[in-house]
């Protein structure tokens, strides 16, 4: 839970796991996020099954990950970009290579439900996947700051037994599947315009359109 401090330092900065809301600015998520920003809403704490099962994984899976590959990490770093006003809140980040793993625990439907056969972003060993665009662009955010090739989604999936008791599951080999995430120069330009714009309209307090960043973006 976020303190009172720390809830007014991120309401002048976007989050790399905040960017996907930003691909539609007439969309409900960016105008909630605006006015949240500007201190037209409170922060609501999300709670859920798979929320909570994530809090209380997330250390031992990410153990998981770099004991199963050898790989050392850094834990739970906040990093500010180049662009200021842009930051990651990192799960990890491997030492020596500095690419950021995200840590994501999720019913094994979920992680079903994300199998492709033709549009897909990312790959499982043979398998297309198509991931969420939440997960998607915060990972290529977090490479744009941290200016890696790849990332890892370091996903994690739970039967609806082990959701419900989340406190009695150890991690194996069939819980975690790394998802290699490569880097996409096109959207991580993306990215940066669409967060420059919405940092702006933060800054001015201007509510945002996309008619007007398009707009904005030709001329």
């Amino acid at each position: 839970m976020l303190s009172l401090e720390e809830r007014e330092i991120r309401r002048k900065q976007i989050g790399a796991s905040e960017v996907y809301k930003l691909f539609n600015f007439d969309s409900q998520e960016a105008q909630d996020l605006w006015e949240l920003k500007v201190g037209l809403q409170d922060y609501q704490e999300l709670d859920s099954d798979a929320i909570t099962a994530g809090n209380i994984l997330e250390e031992e899976c990410l153990k998981y990950y770099a004991n199963t590959y050898n790989v050392e990490l850094v834990y739970n770093e906040r990093i500010e970009g180049p662009l200021k006003g842009l930051v990651v809140s990192l799960d990890a980040r491997a030492k020596n290579t500095n690419y950021p793993v995200e840590n994501k625990v999720v019913n094994e439907k979920t992680w079903d439900s994300w199998k492709a056969k033709r549009d897909f972003n990312a790959i499982y060993g043979t398998e297309k996947l198509n991931i969420p665009k939440s997960y998607y662009y915060q990972l290529q955010t977090q490479m744009w700051v941290l200016d890696v090739n790849y990332g890892i989604l370091n996903v994690n999936t739970l039967t609806d037994e082990e959701q419900e008791d989340p406190i009695n599951v150890v991690i194996t080999d069939l819980h975690n599947k790394p998802v290699i995430i490569e880097r996409n120069d096109l959207a991580c330009m993306s990215i940066l315009k669409r967060v420059r714009y919405m940092l702006n309209c933060m800054k001015y307090k201007t509510r945002p359109s996309e008619l007007d960043y398009l707009e904005k973006e030709v001329f």
